[in-house]
């Protein structure tokens, strides 16, 4: 009986792959490309970053999935240098323009079923005030799907006592490979108080964003005569930044809602900053960084741990989601680990001269 159980959670699995899935990350502020396209340079005059993620290893095949991202402003501005040999600040940016490319893949389940996609992103940012901007956003994909469709189980080859692999599955496979356009656009909103020093500690800062993926709604059926158009995918979100006055904490709320036919997601949580280091933002040479730790919560489906360490221009992200699902009796609550890495420039941390625009 318990064989039989196990048997089906795995067939559930295998459906569930079958199905088109986006690409899914716990730390989904650090993937800005996958949740609104005018998010594109809205933080960083530069931003690199890679991310793996490995979930379900403990109930079935895993699914990996991993990414590259890069985007940066055009001619975003000019280095100021303080000292030839220590560092340097950044002098606003008048650029209004910002270019990124993302690559991401993904490999799910018993059949191998493979994403990999490619995303060109464009945004435009219109100062509303010295302290808010509006971007808007659109994104270009190109994506290609395969599967190994021998390495999948169905339930007309159950013979009424076991799995038969001799019995016709009842699908008729037209390929295991498929290519398909994809467009996407967003708008954000932006806004950005910086402390007036270094021990202030007054910030504020805030981003809330719309956007829309899947304008195209592309076929992406394996099967002959069949179409399995995506539905059209709608987000909605945001992140705010508040330093705590007179002291070394910030907290960061943030929250992503995301609908997609039937299907809905709701991530939503709370980060916890302690700047380990009062530095010289003007020189430098002590470099200043901070460590995050946060609590969110996916609905229906995980608890999410997660902790960020900031060192000047680096970044180091780690967060690990505890099934809280009907799943976990299978998964004793193991979801499966994320790790991210990001480069940004100019340093966060160092302080920028004014000028009549406000993006970095």
């Amino acid at each position: 009986m318990k064989n039989l159980f196990l048997s089906f959670i795995v067939l559930f699995c295998i459906s569930v792959s079958l199905r088109a899935q986006d690409f899914h990350f716990s730390q989904f502020n650090e993937n800005p490309s996958l949740i609104n396209p005018a998010l594109t340079g809205s933080t960083n005059a530069l931003r690199a970053s890679l991310v793996y993620k490995d979930q379900w290893r403990s109930v079935t095949n895993p699914y990996s999935t991993y990414g590259f991202s890069f985007e940066s402003k055009f001619k975003p501005s000019n280095w100021d240098v303080i000292d030839p040999r220590r560092s340097m600040t950044f002098k606003k940016s008048y650029s209004r323009m910002a270019g990124g490319l993302s690559i991401y893949n993904d490999k799910a389940g018993a059949g191998k079923m493979g994403t990999f996609q490619t995303n060109l992103s464009l945004a435009m940012f219109f100062p509303l005030s010295k302290m808010s901007s509006l971007s808007l956003g659109i994104q270009g994909s190109l994506v290609q799907r395969k599967i190994d469709n021998s390495k999948l189980i169905y339930p007309d080859q159950y013979n009424g006592s076991g799995y038969d692999p001799n019995l016709s599955t009842g699908e008729l496979y037209s390929q295991q490979k498929l290519i398909y356009p994809d467009l996407g656009a967003g708008i954000l909103w932006s806004y950005s108080h910086n402390e007036r020093s270094i021990t202030a500690n007054n910030q504020f800062k805030a981003q809330v964003g719309f956007s829309t993926y899947h304008l195209m709604r592309p076929n992406q059926s394996f099967l002959k005569s069949s179409s399995d158009r995506l539905y059209r995918k709608y987000i909605f979100h945001g992140n705010v930044l508040i330093g705590i006055p007179n002291s070394m904490l910030a907290v960061v709320p943030s929250w992503l809602v995301q609908v997609q036919g039937p299907s809905n997601e709701i991530i939503a949580g709370m980060m916890f900053k302690y700047y380990i280091n009062d530095d010289s933002k003007y020189t430098g040479i002590i470099k200043r960084s901070s460590i995050g730790i946060g609590v969110y919560y996916r609905n229906a489906d995980a608890l999410i741990a997660s902790v960020l360490f900031e060192i000047g221009r680096c970044a180091v992200g780690f967060s690990y989601d505890i099934n809280t699902s009907g799943l976990a009796k299978v998964s004793t609550a193991r979801g499966g680990p994320e790790l991210t890495l990001k480069f940004v420039t100019p340093n966060p941390f160092l302080y920028q001269k004014r000028s009549k625009a406000m993006f970095n």
